[in-house]
């Protein structure tokens, strides 16, 4: 008897567990809801040309765009020129930016010129005697050297 029991009760089992496969298989595949089509409706207005202007409120430092890094490639005093020369300050096209005054950069040119004339002036003498060879082309260099004039290579 107890084995009758026992195989009632897994046909049953089995017999069960079928029936919640179908149903769970059947509850999946129910189709979607079609969703009715929705007609919305626009308002229009003409259009009048017109200008707008455009204001833009806004607080901070600002930065250039186009940015650029002047270096001055000569010796010198700063004079001013017409316009400030400050960031942010506008310029025109060939418009002078900065002045610089070279006198005191020539001064030292004309400084190092002489200190170079006096250098071989001092040792002629003693290319006379140690050198007489080249003695000529020294003292040729020595009287074509104008401190007003650009400084000519040494022979």
């Amino acid at each position: 008897m107890r084995k009758i029991i026992i195989s009632i009760l897994g046909v049953l089992l089995i017999l069960a567990s079928l029936y919640i496969a179908k149903s769970l298989i059947a509850n999946k595949n129910k189709p979607k809801p079609v969703q009715a089509k929705v007609i919305k409706t626009v308002f229009t207005d003409t259009v009048q040309n017109t200008t707008i202007p455009i204001i833009i409120p806004a607080n901070g430092s600002l930065t250039a765009k186009r940015r650029l890094e002047l270096y001055a490639e000569v010796q010198g005093v700063f004079r001013t020129g017409s316009k400030l020369f400050k960031p942010g300050q506008k310029y025109s096209a060939g418009q002078t930016l900065i002045r610089i005054d070279a006198a005191e950069y020539y001064a030292s040119v004309q400084s190092a010129k002489s200190n170079l004339y006096n250098s071989l002036a001092a040792i002629m003498p003693d290319l006379r005697l140690d050198f007489p060879e080249v003695f000529n082309k020294w003292q040729t260099y020595l009287n074509g050297f104008d401190l007003n004039k650009t400084t000519p290579k040494l022979p």
